[in-house]
């Protein structure tokens, strides 16, 4: 595992390249490189239906329907965008998908792979004439069309599965999927328990219908819920703390957690908050519940709601699993990091409006010398002129017959060339200025004097030793005499039975509202499961903040049912607002 700090400065917030899946661990950050997905399970998930970041299966992926992964929170990749090379959908198992798969990004996989053929996947540009053919490469298939080819959408690329069923690979690219996964699961349960031994400096107000978490510090406040042995979390959540400052829950729920409200956390907290649930084996929504906040429980499996729920932020799970006909979903609201821990500084986060940070001053540096000024260039010396050359002496004219000839004249000797004056010697190259050195930087910052020990105390002086005294002689052995146990029934002492939280047979609920906001009358009907039929056992009618109450039998299965009376308009949003504060039955199921 790689333990460097590490910034991705020129990719997309959402997914990691195809050409670099590795695990960083990032400052700060306790979903590390599974920051950049909306939700990361280590084991299998299944039943998904629409992911608005990306997503990471470390283990295998079944739905009987489709999918959408990376079309941002309102499906007009506001806070996607497309990529040319980042992974939104990255499985370490086998895929089995019944219908299409549909995918803002790049899709690899390590095992086996099966979509409809209306899977599709959106591929940014970026600007380079081989980017097609890199393409091609990537989603070749053996049993594809000899002329399929990436289609040109102007400002993305689609890759059509219409002939065959395309995806990366893990061993077309080289990527090491299960070190990948095991990386990820060390660093993340390091992080988790780093967490868990940080200090409680904020305190919980338990009211009626909520928990209500105060604290004043303004870079991170940790909080406390203990429902144990129950684990039930059947409240609000609401946090009031310094603007821009983090709010870290530890919620320990003992082996089973019972999500039972309808509304955790806060839209405007959201990329703020994070829920560490310590103990907690398996995670049970047992309403359609909203979660605003990011969750960190790589130990657990998430079993999300039959008819739906969302969780808006980064999540970190052993597994999830969700009925076949829910509509659960995953938000990207991820969450900003910088979290202080075991005195680990906290990296800045990018999105300086999600969490404003004071601006640092500037490390005064060294400035530069200035360079020496060049020393002038010597002329050359000017090339001596030619000497003259020797006229050649004239030859004397011919003797006339008979006529002695006159004596020539000797030739005047030639003149001796003039004396080539040497050339005068250059004038010496002015010495260049010495360069000035810089003074020295200053250490930053500034280490602090160690403090002056206090003086030494003197030992203390301890009286001396008293000589130790002479042993007394000892008396004469008396004779032994055996003595055989005989046992004598004792009455054991009568404790009081503990005192049993749920009283068996009582099915007590209440409503409080609806996710409307609108006043509704409510028709709770409660059925007895018997060979696969349901019996109407009872039929009531309440109005909102009314309680409800059912005696029934202890062994036996029941189903609780809750929707707006038929003389009231019933929209999309209804959705009734619900506590259970007593089931009192073997087995029990809600819709």
């Amino acid at each position: 595992m790689d333990n460097n700090s590490y910034r991705i400065e020129t990719q997309s917030s959402v997914g990691i390249p195809y050409d670099n899946i590795n695990w960083y661990d990032i400052e700060g950050q306790p979903f590390g490189t599974a920051s950049m997905f909306n939700v990361i399970t280590f084991g299998d998930a299944n039943n998904i239906i629409d992911v608005s970041g990306a997503m990471a299966v470390g283990g295998d992926f079944v739905s009987p329907r489709g999918m959408s992964v990376g079309f941002g929170k309102n499906s007009n990749l506001s806070d996607t965008g497309y990529s040319p090379d980042a992974v939104r959908f990255l499985v370490g198992g086998n895929v089995s998908m019944a219908g299409p798969l549909v995918v803002v990004g790049h899709v690899v996989s390590n095992g086996a792979f099966r979509t409809a053929s209306g899977s599709t996947y959106l591929i940014g540009k970026d600007g380079t004439p081989s980017q097609v053919e890199e393409l091609e490469y990537l989603y070749q298939a053996a049993d594809g069309s000899p002329y399929w080819a990436p289609t040109d959408k102007g400002d993305h690329y689609l890759i059509p599965s219409y002939d065959a069923r395309r995806y990366i690979p893990a061993s077309r690219i080289r990527a090491d999927l299960p070190s990948f996964f095991q990386n990820a699961r060390e660093s993340i349960v390091d992080y988790k328990n780093c967490i868990e031994d940080l200090e409680v400096n904020g305190s919980v107000i338990n009211n009626f219908h909520e928990w209500i978490l105060r604290g004043n510090d303004p870079q991170q406040n940790v909080f406390l819920l203990d429902v144990r042995p129950n684990g039930l979390i059947n409240k609000g959540i609401r946090a009031e703390v310094p603007e821009g400052s983090l709010v870290i829950v530890k919620l320990r729920t003992g082996k089973n957690a019972h999500l039972q409200y309808g509304l955790f956390g806060e839209r405007k907290r959201v990329n703020h908050t994070l829920y560490v649930f310590e103990d907690a084996t398996n995670i049970f929504m047992e309403v359609p519940a909203d979660i605003w906040g990011s969750v960190l429980a790589p130990q657990a499996m998430f079993h999300g709601h039959p008819t739906g729920g969302h969780v808006s932020g980064n999540v970190a799970l052993r597994s999830f699993a969700v009925n076949a006909k829910s509509g659960f979903e995953f938000h990207h609201y991820p969450f900003i990091g910088g979290v202080y821990c075991a005195g680990i500084s906290p990296a800045l986060p990018e999105e300086s409006e999600i969490f404003p940070m004071p601006e640092l001053m500037p490390i005064p540096l060294c400035p530069e010398c200035p360079e020496p000024p060049p020393c002038p260039i010597q002329p050359p010396c000017p090339e001596a002129p030619p000497c003259p050359r020797q006229q050649p002496c004239p030859e004397a004219p011919p003797c006339p017959m008979q006529q002695p000839c006159p004596i020539q004249e000797a030739c005047p000797e030639a003149l001796p060339c003039p004396i080539q004056q040497p050339c005068p010697e250059p004038p010496p190259c002015p010495s260049c200025p010495e360069q000035m050195s810089c003074p020295p930087c200053p250490t930053w910052p500034l280490p602090l004097p160690c403090p002056i020990c206090p003086e030494q105390r003197p030992c203390p002086v301890y009286p001396e030793q008293r000589p130790c005294p002479i042993c007394p002689t000892c008396p004469e052995q008396m004779p032994y005499t055996e003595y055989v146990p005989y046992p004598v029934r004792i009455p054991c002492p009568e404790y009081p039975e503990p005192e049993c939280l749920i009283t068996p047979g009582l099915i007590i609920g209440c409503i409080w509202g609806c996710k409307c906001c609108n006043i509704h009358k409510w028709e709770i009907k409660l059925y007895e499961i018997c060979d696969e039929k349901k019996v109407l056992l009872y039929c009531d009618t309440v109005d909102n903040c009314t309680q409800f109450e059912f005696e029934v039998p202890f062994d036996g299965y029941y189903l609780l049912t809750v929707c707006p009376c038929s003389t009231f308009c019933m929209i999309s949003r209804c959705k009734p607002i619900i506590t259970l504060k007593n089931v009192g039955v073997s087995n029990f199921m809600m819709e």
